[in-house]
This record gives structure tokens, sequence and C-alpha cells, in this order.
């Protein structure tokens, strides 16, 4: 809005039928700028969009009558642009109505917009711009654009106490944040109680009729094959077998016990078992390793099986599957080979 002393009064605009205010996203001069009538002065955001608004007038920034967050009626004046560069100039918020409006008197001149340099409040330090849950963020209609398609989440800014509104410089900020350390795992340790155990005959009529006398590699394979089952047919199954002075590994390929063999002493295990049968431990809670944990301790005439794993290495019921599994084997091996 031109006046006859050369001032020209930025007023809220109107982007919407039904629009009473317009918030102020972000200003792109500040007072003393020079400003040509199609720069943008101020992003505006209403219910249903976001535009930038130009200056509408070739001059110098004189007065800004509102802060970046506020929201301001439509039609009222927020900023006051000068043919002539002002001697001082007038920041202000809506909020405090420190500072008068700053006039343009007929008899005097530009200088006269402003309030006298004494009068004028100290500038205080920008501040983060607070956020209730669920509350909007001001940012640029890029800095969001962007932030949505590199998966940026602007409330870590505000989290960080970076000062709002957020422009596209600022989600350098969020890019170069180390990612977050990932929640710990829950650990899960499950326990099967076998009153009477199968697998010490199994062994022996394994040994003498079909030659597999490797009892560990017999134990492996039903283990494997445990782990198979509970997780829908992996094919492939290496387990790290420990028993008192005795550390192996084994290769465990879906189909037949006598397809088990000696895994290469670097491979990456998906299953440990421990056999502690033949010693004096009776029950264990050692928590959770790096991959899920069978431990066999005797218990009388029969066993206890302690599954111990991690939360991220099987779900509940892939640990319950498991461990189901497996004593089932233990208890009855060859109604489980049919």
């Amino acid at each position: 809005m031109p006046h006859d002393n050369g001032s020209h009064e930025v007023i809220m605009p109107a982007l919407g039928m039904a629009q009473d205010s317009g918030l102020i996203v972000a200003w792109h001069k500040a007072p003393g700028d020079a400003v040509a009538a199609e720069d943008v002065l101020f992003e505006v955001e209403t219910d249903k969009s976001t535009m930038e608004v130009e200056a509408g007038a070739d001059g110098y920034i004189a007065a800004l009558l509102a802060e970046a967050g506020e929201e301001a009626p439509v039609g009222e004046t927020i900023a006051v642009i000068t043919a002539d560069k002002p001697v001082t100039t007038v920041q202000k918020s809506r909020a405090t109505g420190q500072n008068p409006k700053p006039q343009a008197p007929e008899a005097q001149g530009p200088e006269a917009m402003t309030p006298a340099k004494a009068e004028e409040p100290p500038a205080a330090a920008p501040r983060p711009t607070p956020v209730a849950p669920g509350g909007r963020i001001l940012a640029s209609p890029k800095a969001r654009r962007l932030a949505l398609e590199q998966g940026l989440d602007l409330t870590d800014l505000v989290a960080a106490g970076r000062p709002q509104p957020y422009h596209v410089a600022d989600l350098s900020v969020l890019a170069l944040r180390p990612a977050a350390a990932p929640a710990p795992s829950a650990p899960r340790r499950l326990t099967a109680a076998l009153p009477d155990e199968g697998f010490t005959d199994f062994a022996a009529w394994a040994a003498e009729t079909a030659g597999l006398a490797d009892a560990a590699a017999l134990l492996a394979g039903l283990a494997a094959a445990s782990l198979s089952k509970a997780n829908l047919g992996r094919d492939r199954v290496i387990v790290a077998f420990e028993s008192p002075g005795l550390a192996r590994a084994f290769d465990a390929p879906a189909g037949p016990l006598s397809a088990v063999t000696e895994a290469a002493s670097d491979a990456c295990p998906d299953l440990h078992l421990r056999d502690l049968r033949m010693s004096r431990v009776a029950s264990i809670d050692l928590g959770a390793e790096d991959t899920p944990v069978l431990t066999l301790t005797r218990s009388g005439t029969g066993l206890t099986i302690t599954l111990e794993c991690a939360s991220h290495h099987l779900s509940a019921t892939d640990a319950v599957a498991l461990l189901t599994e497996f004593a089932g084997r233990m208890e009855q091996p060859l109604r489980h080979l049919l």
C-alpha cells in the first residue's frame, strides 16, 4: 500500500476465501536491507497452502512488524518499505506490542519512521521455537519437501534446539547427525523338561545300523532341523557345538542326518548347541549371545533343555517353536525322522 511520502506498507494477503489470518513462516529480508518489488519478502502459511509473497515495491526495509512464527490478520500491515534508506529501523513482535507502529509523517523524512534508537529494546538472541506434541513446525515448503524425500524428521531439529523457521540449509544438520542407537534387545530364556529322553538309544542305533557314529553331528543335525522347522524351511544351518573340552562346527543342510558335515572353522554360526549332559551343571542362565543357544543338561533320567536368545534373533513365537521342535526330537528322534 503506497503512501504519498514514498513509503509502502506490506499487508498480510488473503490466500483463500475463508482465510482471516496467515502464519508468517519466514522473513527473507531484514530491516535495513535493500529490496526490489519482485523480491520474495516473506513466506506465509494458511490452512491449505504455503506461499512466497513479494515485496511489491523497490526500496529499503524500514520496519518488520511481526516475527516469524506469528499470525497476523488479513489486511494488517506487517512491514514498511521506504524509498530512501532509513536511519533507524524497527523489528518488533505482534505479541509484545512494545514498539509503536511506524508512521510516515508528511513533513518529515524517512528517519521519522522509527522511534529513537535509545527507545529500541536490545535485540534478543534467537530462541528455539517450542512445538507442542503434534504442533506445527515452521519450515519453508522446499525444506518440508526435501525432508520428506530424504526421510528426515524436522522434529529432530526442534529437539536439537535449532531455532525456527527451518530452511534447506538446516537439513544438512539432520543429515550429519549420527544414527540413533538401536533399542536394546530384550533377552529370552525358555526351558523344556523331558522326564525321559530317547537320544541316547537313538545314537547307539544310528551308529550300529547306519554308520553314524558321531553323536555330536547327530545332535547338530537335530538342532538344525528344529531351527529350519521353526523358521519355515531354512535350507542350511551352521551349528556351533560345544561340550566340556570340545568345540566344533557343523554344516547341516536340509535333508538326512548323514548329510551333516564339519563346517569351516571361520563359518558364522546360526545356532549354538551346548551339550552339558556329562557335566554336573544342572541349570544354566548365561544370557543372550550372538546367536540363539540351546543347552542340554541332565535331569534324573531325563533332560532339561534351555533356549537363550535375544528378541531380535527370534520372535517369541519362533523361540517357542524352536524349543518345542528340539525337545520333541530329543524325546523321540525316530518319530521326527519319519
